[in-house]
């Protein structure tokens, strides 16, 4: 607790002073106190200081200038200006007045035989036992919560110990706002009433604190306090430490205790990256063995897959994720928070899934429960949920794009490499194509599962190029890309011109007018259906080349 103007009027000095000010004045902390010795004082002041002075150092300022002089020190946020009044005036001086009405900055008048030692003695005294509390609290609430921290004690141990210190319940949030453990499920869930503004009094301190008001619905959508301090440790994981003030205001006091709690959080999460940096290496190393069929001693795999509990008798299909960002200039911090939303989402979708990081990809061995033979609807379950993560993860994301492959499905451990070479081929074809499918199969590569074999050959690829494309490729007018277009549009669309002109957006007399062009340069015959056929293979190896 701060010192307050109410306090300081209690002081026998003060018995018989003039007190002019409002009510809430009285309730202004003071930090410090100090003689004006000069008319530049505001310089020095760190704010929050009350103001002992005579007038002398500014008698010769006009009122202009005295009123200038008083905004100055308002503006330093002063607590109270206690005054004498000089033979060279006989009240307080008019600007002097009006500006602490104003600024609502109390005025003690002291009768002149009082002296100011006397005064700054008694108040820093009562400052200085307030600090020396304060380190005590410190040094006490320090060493409590090492010792928890030292004990390996749970975050749900810290956020308790925590409430039980400042008396409101306790949250701690992922990034993702996902409660981790809370000491109260009423305030679990609130909506902002306003912003976020951070606390001024807490510049020193080791986390920034936030300060804002939320709505509770749980508590009737009672509004109330609440502060947020982000916990970020080595790694850059963040977790969001707040505090709902449902009972009580925060004090000094309680800031002290908010912050030790914090750090204990800290070193707890820095604990747990480490641990989870160890397992993850044994899990890699298994997934790794599993997915390049690197089974030599069965007794030894089927220990180590059950400590990472995969069921080596289970049904699985491998599927592999990467992100594609819209910026060429993304930092490495960015593309780790969005791979980190990735997985927690596949995590939210997919409790069971065996989940690995490799080179910018996320590897899943995605399990299969059907407990059917039909492996097409069982396929298109893994689609269903596939399509959850992605929407998921793009309705968050808006600067980057999610690219996957699925294997088919393995019937053993076995085949789970296999699985995993398909669903690599299904990735790299997807980003090679124009056309982004974000959810596509092995079994729906078609024709492109025989030119993947030669995607970085475009010698031989374009062996398979007919002659009649050719002479198209070779039309260098202006207008070859939109007879392309319309022509790949014509196949995709069964050679229907009425659909094709819907989905080109143009009258169904342009289109017949592009394709009797194209006829024109080819020599295309539209009827042949061998002939259709190369020209759609020609097409989709004219899309490899460019991506290429």
């Amino acid at each position: 607790m701060y010192y307050t103007v109410k306090e300081l009027l209690t002081l026998d000095e003060f018995r018989e002073a003039e007190y002019i000010g409002t009510k809430q004045s009285l309730a202004k902390n003071i930090k410090g106190i100090t003689v004006i010795d000069s008319p530049d004082i505001s310089l020095w002041l760190n704010g929050g200081e009350s103001i002992l002075t005579s007038f002398f150092p500014v008698k010769d300022l006009n009122e202009e200038e005295m009123k200038d002089w008083m905004h100055e020190l308002a503006d330093k946020k002063i607590s109270a200006l206690i005054v004498k009044i000089p033979k060279e005036f006989d009240s307080i001086p008019k600007p002097v007045r009006e500006v602490c009405r104003e600024r609502n900055i109390p005025i003690i008048s002291l009768p002149t035989a009082i002296p100011f030692i006397d005064i700054i003695y008694k108040v820093t005294r009562k400052i200085f036992n307030q600090d020396v509390e304060k380190l005590e609290y410190f040094r006490e609430i320090h060493h409590r919560f090492t010792e928890l921290s030292i004990r390996n004690v749970s975050d749900e141990v810290i956020i308790e110990t925590l409430e039980s210190l400042i008396g409101n319940p306790v949250t701690i949030y992922n990034e993702l706002f996902k409660v981790i453990a809370t000491t109260d499920k009423e305030v679990e869930l609130f909506y902002e009433s306003h912003k976020f503004q951070e606390e001024k009094n807490t510049k020193n301190t080791i986390f920034p604190i936030y300060r804002r008001f939320v709505i509770y619905p749980k508590l009737q959508d009672r509004e109330c306090e609440q502060i947020m301090i982000p916990v970020t440790s080595v790694n850059q994981t963040k977790v969001m430490l707040v505090i709902s003030a449902i009972h009580s205001g925060f004090s000094d006091f309680d800031f002290i205790a908010i912050e030790n709690a914090a750090t204990a959080l800290s070193l707890n999460l820095a604990k747990k990256i480490a641990i989870s940096e160890v397992e993850k290496k044994y899990k890699n190393e298994i997934i790794d063995d599993l997915l390049s069929g690197d089974i030599r001693d069965e007794d030894d795999i089927a220990e180590r897959a059950d400590n990472i509990k995969f069921d080596l008798n289970s049904r699985s299909a491998v599927v592999v994720f990467t992100l594609k960002f819209k910026s060429k200039k993304v930092t490495s911090e960015i593309r780790e928070r969005y791979y980190n939303i990735l997985n927690n989402n596949i995590d939210y979708y997919l409790k069971n899934a065996i989940v690995r990081e490799r080179f910018n990809q996320v590897i899943v061995i995605w399990p299969v429960h059907s407990g059917q033979s039909n492996k097409k609807k069982e396929m298109d379950t893994i689609k269903r949920t596939l399509g959850y993560v992605i929407n998921k993860f793009e309705s968050t994301v808006r600067d980057a794009k999610v690219y996957t492959g699925i294997g088919s499905i393995a019937d053993t451990v076995h085949d789970l490499p296999k699985s995993h070479k398909e669903a690599q081929e299904v990735l790299d074809v997807n980003e090679m194509s124009y056309q982004h499918n974000p959810i596509l199969s092995f079994e729906e590569l078609g024709i492109y599962r025989l030119l993947y074999q030669f995607k970085h050959d475009n010698n031989r690829l374009k062996e398979f190029i007919p002659t009649s494309l050719g002479r198209l490729l070779d039309y260098n007018k202006t207008n070859r890309e939109q007879l392309i277009e319309t022509l790949e549009m014509y196949l995709q669309c069964q050679q229907n011109v009425s659909r094709s002109a819907d989905r080109l957006y143009v009258h169904y007399k342009t289109v017949s007018y592009r394709l009797d062009k194209i006829k024109e340069i080819t020599q295309m015959d539209y009827d042949d259906a061998n002939e259709m056929l190369s020209v759609q293979v020609g097409l989709k190896i004219l899309e490899i080349m460019r991506k290429e």
